[in-house]
């Protein structure tokens, strides 16, 4: 499912790359000043700043507003339609944006179509239908193991009609994790990926390993193939980071010590496991914000 959900990332930086070219040889065609325009203004906060001096609003009020860290309109809806807009005339209006997407989802659906063909329904079903409601409760590090455990049980216990409907059920409620993936997913492709891919893809496979249903030991590896791409742009020596590292170490640490107790040694320590994933979890988020953090630091380290 990764080359899948990394479509829109693809196609953002694709965009944004096209639509750069063509700013800068159209400034190039009118202006000299080009050269000394920085290439990032080209991307929300310029549209912004030009729709601000649409709006009334004053030049230096806009270079403040560009120049802001924190300039993404979370508080003016109009400015966010705005963006909404922009990004669906970058995405699917931008020639390279739209030939990767005809060339990757054309790939994936005919080999998907030749596994079908030859393997039947179940290569659709276990390759991809699968893993969107997949539960899991064993070796599992997600917060959601306590309640796919404790839904199996319900499950097991009512008689084989009620068990249909209440398997119907647990379907549908797999669903609702996905939600905050689909979430991060979307900021990361259109705020990051145009900017910088590869940073942008470990960021949203160590989201989405963060906040998936099921995570298993070997999805660490999943994010860890990828931090060598950017790792040279991420502030690794600060106290917040070395910190983060440690909290996470610690979670890992307090994990496998209560899923040892239960799995192992076959004591009642259940709700142990769940605080544990839990921990793990608020470790991993925290994480992630110390990673946001020092990539930003560096950036206005090269920048300064």
């Amino acid at each position: 499912l990764y080359p899948v959900i990394y479509t829109i990332s693809f196609m953002a930086n694709f965009s944004r790359q096209q639509q750069e070219r063509e700013i800068l040889f159209a400034k190039n065609a009118t202006t000299t000043t080009a050269a000394t325009e920085n290439p990032n203004d080209f991307g929300w906060r310029y549209l912004l700043s030009e729709q601000m001096k649409s709006d009334g609003t004053s030049n230096e009020q806009s270079k403040r507003r560009r120049r802001s860290s924190m300039a993404f309109p979370w508080k003016h809806p109009k400015q966010i339609a705005v963006l909404g807009i922009f990004w669906v005339q970058r995405i699917l209006f931008t020639m390279s944006s739209m030939l990767f997407l005809v060339v990757s989802m054309g790939t994936v659906g005919i080999l998907t179509y030749l596994a079908v063909h030859n393997y039947g329904r179940e290569a659709l079903d276990e390759g991809l239908l699968y893993h969107f409601v997949r539960v899991d409760h064993r070796h599992n590090y997600s917060m959601y193991w306590y309640w796919i455990y404790l839904a199996r049980g319900k499950a097991a216990e009512v008689a084989l009609t009620a068990a249909a409907t209440t398997h119907n059920t647990s379907s549908l409620w797999g669903y609702i994790p996905l939600l905050p993936q689909i979430i991060l997913l979307g900021f990361s492709s259109l705020g990051i990926a145009p900017y910088d891919l590869s940073f942008a893809l470990f960021c949203q496979t160590f989201a989405f390993v963060t906040f998936n249903k099921v995570i298993t030991a070997q999805y660490f590896t999943w994010y860890l193939c990828l931090l060598p791409l950017c790792s040279g742009r991420i502030k690794w020596n600060s106290k917040r980071m070395l910190i983060s590292l440690a909290v996470v170490i610690v979670s890992i640490v307090a994990w496998l010590l209560s899923a040892f107790s239960l799995e192992m040694l076959g004591w009642r320590s259940h709700r142990q496991v769940w605080i544990a994933s839990l921990f793990f979890f608020v470790a991993n988020v925290n994480l992630l914000r110390s990673i946001l953090g020092g990539y930003r630091a560096m950036k206005r380290k090269r920048e300064a």
